[in-house]
Order: C-alpha cells, then structure tokens, then sequence
C-alpha cells in the first residue's frame, strides 16, 4: 500500500510543473504548449514501443481503441483546456479547482462500491468535514483571485474558472476509466503508459481546428518551448503517467484519488516560485483549508476500507 501512495504522490509532483509551464510560456500560445508536451511524449512513447512490437501487434484492437480516447480525454483535451484556464485565471485557482477531482473520485467510489447502507452512511458523515474544508478553500482562493480585477478582467477570470471545471471532469472520467481498463486488460504498465501515449498525438489531430480560439495562438519554435517540452513530456507526462498507474493497480480508486492533492501542493509551490512572491494570507488560508480537507478524506477512506461491510 505505501509503495502505491508514494508513487501516486511522487506524480503528483511531477504533474505540478504541467499547471506553470502555460504561466512561463506566455509569448506561445496555450495550444502550443500542450503539442509541445505531448509531441515529446509521443516519440518517446513511439521509441519504446519498437521494442515491444511484437506484444503490441497481439493486443486486441479494443485496447488500441481505448488508449485513443483515453489519450484524447485524459491528455490531448483535458491539458490544451487547463492551459487556457490558466492563461484566463491563474495557477493557483485553477490548481485548487483541478484539486477537487480526489472528491468527485471519492463519491464515484462511495457511489459504486459494494459497501452496506449503513458503512455508506457512515463514510458520507465522515467526509462532511472534509468536503466543507475544501469548499471554504475554494470560496476563499476564489474571492482572493477577483479582489482585485473588476470588470473585463472580472469575466475573463470567470472563464478560466468555467474552463477548469471542464478540465476537472475530464481528468475524473479519465481516472476512473484508466483504473478499469489496466485492472480487466492485464496489460503490463510500460506498455500501456506508451500506448497512452500515441493515442494522445492522434488526438491532438481533431483539435488542430480549434487553435485559432487560444487568442493570439502564434508558435515560436525556442529554446523555453523546447525545455518546458522536455520536462513536460518526459517528467511530466511519461514518467508520472508510469507512477500514477502503479499506484491505481495498488490501490482503491477513492484512494488513489486523495493523492492528487500532492499535484496541487506543487502546482502552487512552483506558482509562486515562478511569480516571485509569498502567497498572501488569504491564499495561505485557502491551501491550508484545502488540504486538510483532501487529507481529512484520506484518512475518512482508509478507515472505511478497513471496516468495509459486505453486502448481503
């Protein structure tokens, strides 16, 4: 179980330079960000699976499929939507929005999971606390990211919001369904990491269209865009990709889920590194409020599991 939680933690982290790379990256368009992450991934992907052809070839074509959509759910869409949130918001909220998706994987869970009336009760009463802790840490960093804009600013800051929401339903429904696909397939991790990752290159072909709406979309081909594509496509996208699938084959879904709280502490580390300042007290209270809440859950989930109650 700790082997699972340290991996999940430790692609938490690599996951947190993702939420920054758009905020450095301001002359590239958010589109060109997120091709330049995935573009990297992809040939490594594609060099890693030459010499696993032969185990490829004998996969059966509904796996190749839902690497496909996975990619184009869980990478291509989900990251070109959280790039522009960014650049309409800010890290900081959008991390903390991204952040709640360890409770939307928890009421899936608590929803699916064979668990007795009286054992769901009683986790729906245990995660009360935790569930008013993030609110509060939303409402807070909210109110402290439109303090000081007004009008124009105001709306734009509204759709950074709306377009992080997008991105968090999108990274649920790409959990929840990466879980399910790596438990019934059997197919080994590295594999299944790399065949991730093409899917998420063919996806990008369908959004090609749709670079025009970034706003300014231009592309300069230097040497911050080629960095951040390394370390994004590399770190970012393979590596933690191959961490966060040994800890959803360990452990529960609402369990692995809590661990991304770990992507938000660092999303918002590396924020205010980048922006070269302290958080200021309200920020400080919404982060403090938001992860003992995701915390709060965690041990809300490992006390359900071990006293689960089967169903008759």
């Amino acid at each position: 179980m700790w082997s699972g939680i340290a991996a999940g933690l430790a692609a938490g982290a690599l996951w947190g330079f993702a939420f920054v790379a758009p905020a450095a990256l301001t002359h590239q368009s958010p589109l060109a960000v997120a091709m330049g992450r995935y573009l990297v991934y992809a040939v490594l992907c594609a060099v890693l699976l030459m010499h696993q052809h032969r185990r490829v070839r004998a996969l059966p074509p509904r796996l190749l499929y839902a690497a496909f959509g996975l990619g184009l759910l869980g990478n291509a869409f989900y990251y070109s939507i959280l790039t522009l949130a960014v650049r309409h918001a800010n890290s900081a909220v959008v991390s903390l929005i991204i952040g709640t998706i360890p409770l939307w994987l928890a009421a899936i869970d608590l929803t699916h999971t064979r668990r007795s009336a009286t054992a769901r009760r009683r986790l729906a009463f245990a995660l009360a606390l935790p569930l008013a802790c993030v609110l509060a840490g939303l409402v807070l960093i909210n109110h402290a990211g439109l303090a000081s804009l007004g009008g124009a600013d105001a709306r734009r800051f509204g759709v950074g919001v709306a377009l992080a929401v997008i991105a968090t339903a999108c990274w649920t429904a790409f959990a929840v369904l990466n879980a399910r696909v790596l438990r019934r397939s059997g197919v080994d991790n590295g594999t299944w990491t790399s065949l991730l990752g093409l899917g998420t290159a063919l996806g990008f072909v369908p959004l090609l269209p749709l670079a025009g709406l970034a706003g300014g979309a231009r592309f300069t081909l230097d040497g911050a865009l080629i960095g951040w594509s390394l370390l994004l496509g590399v770190g970012a996208s393979w590596v933690a990709t191959w961490l966060w699938n040994v800890a959803s084959q360990r452990l529960p879904v609402g369990l692995v889920g809590q661990l991304i709280v770990s992507e938000t502490v660092f999303a918002l580390l590396y924020g205010f590194v980048l922006a070269r300042r302290a958080p200021s007290g309200a920020e400080l209270a919404a982060i403090a409020l938001f992860v003992a809440g995701v915390m709060l859950a965690i041990h809300a989930f490992q006390r359900a599991h071990a006293h689960t109650e089967p169903v008759h």
